[in-house]
């Protein structure tokens, strides 16, 4: 009876501890993220590398920004300059020479002194013609820059960017630019380990395999930890780094989730603090219900799409014309459930610095001149149009915009035309080599003037996959960096971006905003106009 009564308790004990196991709630990443200071982030498409010379998306600018640091950085919230590898600078009296001074304490992730020597290689690598960097042309100001890139000087140290010793760096201007301690804290002017590079392949070709981790060095506040293909990637606090005692989370782990539907339920479901995107389709629900979690602003971008001006039927300025005519953005913005939306009327979003565009050409909607233009072109009613792409990266909300101006196009010019959903590598590869017919894409400003979107489509510019090319544009665009009156030099921008308009290689849409689901236990984080989120400052703690 004994042996009876003690296995009647045992079982009893192990169905109560069955059941106390099945009614107790596992910890969710987003919780145990809070207790362990271990950020998780989407970024949608997954980079194709790490390399700040050859980065394609604005999302990747996150996880760049963890693992390096520029001369310069961002006050979080205002987007004002703030020292980083340099603790200070000097500016000439005629704002042609900056002084850098850089921090004795500043490392690389594997102990080597962060020196000027550093930031003389990588921008000589970016600026070398055969690596194929998207962003020469943010050195463009610095004296010599353009010169060596297109050739006409061979000699690097001819450039305006010499290091005086390992601790100062010296830059020389043909020009006055006072947005340069801005722009100096973006991706393009970060730093490279050139021996890490060099490891790997020769340091003026892209992608060697130099990021991967276990190889790559960097000199942020995070290290490279882990890179799972098609999930993500986990950087951890870098102990080497000069401010490391101000970066209070330990872990972010970024993680790749195209799909904004399947994004948003990770957010719900605890897998997340912060998304790259909301569903259109939820953003009315946040707003009402959850305004705690929405974060929505306005935000320096025009989402656009890009014609393939190289060949049929796009080659022919009427054809694109008639597309845009055809397009009645009002009715496009007022599809989308996201109200920070404006319908583009020019390239340039509106009142950047003072500057709004007024000028001949404005966006407008008349399907009637758009009919006129595409008969005049040889296809009237929309007869003999050969079958074209509109190509962009798997989203939701790109679908969704696609088949409202997919709808237009059919209504207003006879024309139709295929979707075609492209996984973000393979998408950005083909319109990186031109291998569209028409492509979404968007700009996003780097520092809060015209300049920053007119200047991408100069000729043989690395974000211009158009086919582009205008020497009038191109000399209006040197012409306003060399123009220190505000006036004047919006003058010289109504210019540019009238021939723009004119010849209309991109078809701007909006300016978007910029909406995301943010933990309320993430602090440190300010949406901003950029959407630039250093995360020096950012903590978890829930209440």
């Amino acid at each position: 009876m004994l042996r009876l009564c003690h296995r009647f308790c045992l079982l009893s004990s192990v169905i109560c501890f069955l059941l106390f196991a099945a009614c107790t709630r596992h910890e969710t990443p987003v919780e145990a993220g809070n207790r362990t200071q271990t950020l998780h982030q989407n970024i949608g498409a997954e980079p194709q590398d790490l390399d700040p010379a050859m980065m394609q998306t604005n999302s990747h600018f996150q996880v760049l920004m963890a693992l390096y640091e520029g001369l310069t950085g961002y006050d979080p919230q205002t987007l004002a300059p703030v020292p980083g590898v340099a603790e200070r600078w000097e500016i000439s009296d005629d704002g042609l020479i900056y002084t850098f001074q850089l921090r004795a304490n500043a490392r690389w992730s594997n102990g080597d002194p962060v020196t000027a020597q550093d930031f003389v290689f990588s921008a000589q690598r970016t600026l070398t013609a055969s690596l194929g960097s998207p962003y020469p042309f943010y050195f463009f100001v610095v004296r010599g820059a353009e010169d060596f890139l297109g050739g006409k000087l061979t000699d690097f140290s001819q450039v305006g960017i010499r290091a005086v010793d390992d601790r100062t760096l010296r830059i020389e201007l043909h020009q006055p630019a006072p947005y340069l301690p801005f722009l100096l804290g973006g991706f393009a002017w970060y730093p490279v380990h050139r021996a890490t590079v060099e490891k790997t392949g020769p340091w003026s070709h892209p992608y060697t395999g130099w990021t991967k981790p276990g190889l790559i060095v960097t000199n942020g506040p995070f290290l490279l930890a882990e890179w799972r293909a098609g999930e993500g990637m986990v950087v951890k606090k870098n102990p080497r780094y000069w401010d490391a005692a101000r970066v209070r989370l330990r872990e972010i782990d970024f993680h790749v989730i195209e799909n904004i539907d399947t994004e948003e339920r990770a957010f719900r479901s605890g897998q997340l603090h912060l998304t790259e995107y909301v569903p259109g389709n939820k953003l009315k629900g946040y707003h009402d219900h959850e305004p705690a979690v929405l974060k929505a602003v306005p935000f320096f971008m025009t989402y656009f799409y890009g014609f393939n001006t190289t060949r049929p039927p796009f080659n022919d300025g009427r054809v694109r014309q008639a597309f845009s005519l055809a397009l009645d953005r009002a009715q496009l913005v007022a599809s989308q459930p996201f109200r920070g939306l404006r319908p583009a009327t020019a390239y340039v979003p509106p009142d950047v610095d003072g500057y709004t565009y007024d000028g001949p050409g404005q966006l407008r909607f008349d399907p009637v001149e758009a009919r006129r233009l595409l008969a005049a072109s040889g296809y009237p009613d929309g007869k003999g149009f050969p079958a074209i792409d509109i190509t962009f990266a798997t989203n939701n909300r790109h679908q969704e915009i696609a088949e409202v101006m997919q709808q237009m196009w059919r209504q207003n010019l006879g024309v139709r035309l295929n979707l075609a959903n492209k996984e973000g590598r393979v998408f950005q590869e083909e319109r990186v080599h031109m291998a569209y017919d028409l492509a979404r894409a968007g700009w996003v400003g780097d520092y809060l003037d015209a300049h920053a979107f007119l200047s991408v489509y100069v000729a043989n510019g690395g974000q211009n996959n158009t086919g582009f090319a205008n020497p009038e544009y191109d000399r209006l665009v040197r012409e306003s960096l060399n123009e220190p009156d505000r006036a004047k030099r919006h003058a010289i921008y109504r210019q540019t971006e009238a021939i723009l308009l004119r010849e209309l290689p991109i078809l701007p849409l909006f300016h978007d905003g910029s909406p995301h689901l943010v933990s309320p236990a993430l602090h440190g984080y300010y949406p901003n106009l950029l959407n630039y989120h250093p995360y020096q400052g950012m903590w978890l703690e829930s209440h």
